[in-house]
């Protein structure tokens, strides 16, 4: 009967290590479905385009409309693959997406007024230093030394 027990003790834990996976696995799997490596690169490079314009007395609505409203449909396909893995990288990409959402509205509707220029570069300030610091966590969960460039 203890041999028994004793069997079934040693059975049970050895089946149940066998469906567990790692944060750290998931979340490998999640970067690669979710291309998030090369999609957080693609926005920084769209971003820090579109800042420029907002920079640029000389930029156009149509010039700004066009960059705002290509880069809130590219946020929106970001956003769309969240959740992640690790709960802290979720609500730091998703306050970045949801900031930088705001932001890409208030550049459409800017035009060419200058403080709305500069209250749309400031969200675009805000909402990618939290998408970096999420993507920073991400980097801790897959064990990734350094920071995103």
């Amino acid at each position: 009967m203890r041999r028994s027990i004793a069997l079934i003790v040693v059975a049970g834990l050895a089946l149940g290590g066998c469906g567990t996976t790692t944060t750290q696995a998931l979340t490998v799997k999640w970067m690669n479905a979710a291309n998030q490596d090369s999609g957080y690169h693609a926005l920084h490079s769209d971003i820090s385009k579109t800042v420029r314009y907002l920079r640029a007395p000389s930029s156009t609505q149509a010039e700004l409309h066009t960059l705002c409203s290509v880069l809130n449909l590219e946020i929106h396909g970001a956003n769309d693959h969240l959740p992640t893995p690790d709960t802290q990288a979720t609500e730091l990409l998703a306050k970045g997406y949801d900031t930088l959402a705001t932001a890409t509205t208030q550049c459409d509707e800017a035009a060419t007024n200058p403080a709305k220029r500069a209250v749309a570069i400031e969200n675009f300030s805000k909402g990618f230093g939290d998408l970096y610091f999420g993507m920073v966590r991400l980097y801790r969960v897959l064990g990734r030394t350094g920071t995103p460039n």
